[in-house]
């Protein structure tokens, strides 16, 4: 997009969706700050990326460590323009009679409390300054039934938040949207495949017959970030190659 150069922070940015959504910002011109909690693939990324990209390590739900982590990329880049919350951890399937609460917690707190974090640190920075564009990351399972307990609870909740403070901030120039992936294709996913895992029945149950590309949700961000979605707020874009429409997350089925 013509003279728009955003200045990015990425949390969970090392690997995955996180990193693509980086590797682009870089290539369309733009800085990108990385925060994870993975130093040696958080600094070989910003390494990659060159001069217009830095790593700072920290745990989103720790305030102090977040904080501090910002602290960092603020000296480092450009006004701040934008935040994506990708950081993330692996869902856990287990019918709800086998399903330790501290497991469930751990996935709700690490999805909900800190996204919660990251706007609370990050995102009331931007609203008291000059604003900008928050992207969040929730999942299909935030609008259908899956068996994955503790990370569906968690992703709605982030979209619910997401909506909420799109509202809180709407009079700052501060837009808050969420992006909906299903199934996509990242280092999570494929390490479960080589270990076995038939991803058949998935892409059987999709529409386009295919998992997400971490590049396309990558574009989805980008859109959501720029002055081209200026009028969104509060949104939430579904990129799923279709698999809410085909019925592919039947709640407690047999997906594998």
């Amino acid at each position: 997009m013509e003279n728009y150069s955003p200045s990015i922070v990425v949390t969970g940015g090392a690997s995955g969706i996180g990193a693509s959504i980086c590797r682009l910002v870089v290539e369309r011109g733009g800085h990108v700050g990385i925060i994870d909690l993975n130093v040696d693939l958080g600094t070989a990324l910003a390494e990659e990326l060159g001069e217009r990209a830095c790593f700072a390590k920290a745990d989103i739900c720790d305030e102090a460590q977040l904080t501090a982590a910002y602290g960092v990329l603020k000296e480092s880049l450009p006004a701040i323009t934008g935040l994506v919350t990708c950081a993330g951890v692996s869902p856990t399937r287990l019918p709800i009679e086998d399903y330790p609460l501290e497991e469930f917690r751990r996935l709700v707190d690490n999805h909900a409390s800190g996204t919660f974090l990251t706007c609370k640190v990050i995102g009331a920075d931007m609203a008291s300054g000059a604003g900008g564009a928050i992207v969040t990351l929730s999942s299909a399972l935030s609008i259908r039934p899956g068996p994955m307990l503790g990370y569906g609870a968690g992703k709605a909740a982030v979209l619910n938040l997401t909506q909420a403070l799109a509202v809180h901030w709407g009079k700052k120039d501060l837009r808050v949207n969420t992006i909906v992936p299903g199934w996509v294709d990242t280092p999570f996913i494929r390490r479960q495949e080589e270990a076995g895992r038939d991803l058949s029945p998935i892409r059987g149950v999709t529409p386009m017959g295919r998992l997400v590309k971490p590049d396309e949700i990558a574009e989805v961000a980008w859109f959501l970030l720029s002055p081209a979605s200026s009028a969104m707020t509060g949104s939430a874009v579904v990129a799923d190659c279709g698999v809410t429409l085909g019925g592919g997350w039947l709640p407690y089925g047999d997906l594998p």
